[in-house]
């Protein structure tokens, strides 16, 4: 019993390992933001966690977009909005409110959306927002704070 739980193993070898999830390491847009947007699938959608720092007292928002790829100085790269989908009652996700400090962490349940598959999130981009979001054009500054891809977690075991 030892050994097997070491190892790892399963009383079903079937079973194929939880998966640790994605996990997005954040880059400042046009600021000093940086952190880890964290996404595991959970039942009928993804935890979100959020952990940022250097953020300027407010309140924050995050949406999900279609490409992997946040090289523009305004996030504009990243592509159109897959998640909250067009059509929602509200276009983000709203997470948390910063305080003084400028670090924070953020946790919540977004149903609808998982890791990987047709619609999934692997390889796509994740934007945090200073309030709700705002539309992005090619060189204009906008309300976008922060960009990451989200990539495969890594466990230790």
């Amino acid at each position: 019993m030892i050994a097997c739980f070491a190892a790892g193993c399963s009383s079903n070898p079937s079973s194929p390992p939880a998966s640790p999830g994605l996990v997005a390491n954040l880059r400042g847009l046009g600021s000093a933001v940086s952190g880890k947007v964290s996404v595991r699938d959970r039942g009928d959608g993804v935890t979100l966690l959020v952990s940022a720092v250097n953020l300027p007292p407010g309140g924050y928002s995050v949406a999900f977009h279609a490409n992997g790829n946040c090289s523009s100085p305004n996030g504009y790269s990243a592509g159109p909005i897959i998640w909250p989908p067009p059509g929602a009652p509200q276009r983000s996700i709203p997470m948390f409110t910063n305080s003084l400090e400028g670090n924070t962490e953020s946790q919540t349940h977004v149903a609808g959306i998982h890791t990987v598959g047709e619609n999934g999130l692997a390889g796509r981009s994740v934007i945090v927002y200073g309030g709700l979001i705002a539309d992005a054009q090619p060189g204009v500054p906008n309300n976008r704070y922060a960009c990451g891809v989200f990539e495969p977690a890594t466990t230790l075991f």
